[in-house]
């Protein structure tokens, strides 16, 4: 459940962060692994890139907001915990034989941390689409895409909790213990493009919203009134169509790797459920 302090202080995701899945390499040379510094530049690079796509209102320069964008984007990235912990993994994961025992030490609270921070942005969008006259469709498929993002790291952890028994009985052998990690990245490599294209599309979709009903540089990613009239509806609507696009293949994908018959239900803290309640008495058409 989000404490009251946490709903004060709840500010909408709205950078790229790659870092959902992590393969796992046996006793791998990490000649080529990237430090914290390293995956900040790229990663405020990525974010600059996606700025490049999206069409800009006349009072907006895009070189000012560039600038804007990577000074606060660095600063940001430079004190992201989870950004710092991903890379962590991602050196654990290049070398599973040897880091085995701090990978799993640290690979579940990651991705509780990681639940909590998407939980936050589901009440955000509550509370963005509660101060516009956006249709209820524009909440309802940011939602489906964060809640599908949150099912595959629910079947990443369920997984790669059963792959962790076999690590640990095939410890002392070393083929057996190669080829869990190799089935591993068989099942994983299935997701390399699709979480990463959904945060894409829905990062991409949130910021065309936000920067069209922005006055100036100071607005952007602060709480404001949100008017239809402001958006072109036709980028509205195509910007909105990929990302649907991007969360039926994710919905797709999570189904391919689901046990039949099972679910994976998500409760969504006290704080955003009542959002939502207050969404559907202000809706005719409800929630969904």
């Amino acid at each position: 459940m989000l404490s009251p302090t946490d709903m004060e202080k709840a500010s909408l995701s709205k950078i790229i962060r790659d870092d959902t899945s992590f393969p796992l390499q046996f006793n791998t040379f990490n000649k080529d692994f990237k430090d914290f510094k390293t995956a900040i530049s790229e990663n405020v690079e990525t974010n600059l890139d996606l700025l490049n796509e999206i069409p800009l209102p006349k009072n907006l320069d895009r070189e000012e907001l560039r600038e804007f964008f990577r000074k606060k984007m660095k600063s940001d990235f430079e004190k992201d915990v989870l950004l710092e912990k991903s890379v962590e993994l991602r050196k654990y994961a290049k070398n599973m034989y040897e880091f085995m025992d701090l990978y799993f030490r640290e690979i579940f609270d990651y991705y509780e941390q990681r639940k909590r921070e998407q939980s936050i942005d589901i009440f955000c969008v509550s509370k963005m689409f509660l101060n516009s006259d956006l249709p209820m469709a524009f909440s309802g498929l940011v939602e489906d895409s964060i809640l599908a993002e949150i099912d595959y790291i629910e079947i990443f952890t369920k997984r790669i909790k059963q792959e962790r028994l076999s690590l640990l009985r095939n410890r002392n052998n070393q083929t057996k213990f190669k080829r869990v990690c190799d089935s591993h990245n068989v099942w994983i490599h299935r997701f390399n493009e699709t979480p990463a294209q959904m945060e894409h599309d829905r990062v991409k979709l949130i910021w065309y919203v936000d920067f069209n009903n922005s006055a100036s540089l100071n607005e952007i990613f602060k709480e404001k009134t949100i008017k239809m009239r402001l958006l072109d509806k036709e980028t509205l609507f195509n910007f909105s169509n990929a990302l649907q696009n991007q969360v039926h293949q994710m919905e797709k994908l999570n189904a391919s790797v689901t046990e039949p018959y099972s679910f994976l239900p998500f409760k969504i803290d006290d704080g955003t459920r009542a959002i939502r309640k207050i969404m559907q008495l202000l809706t005719p058409e409800g929630l969904r």
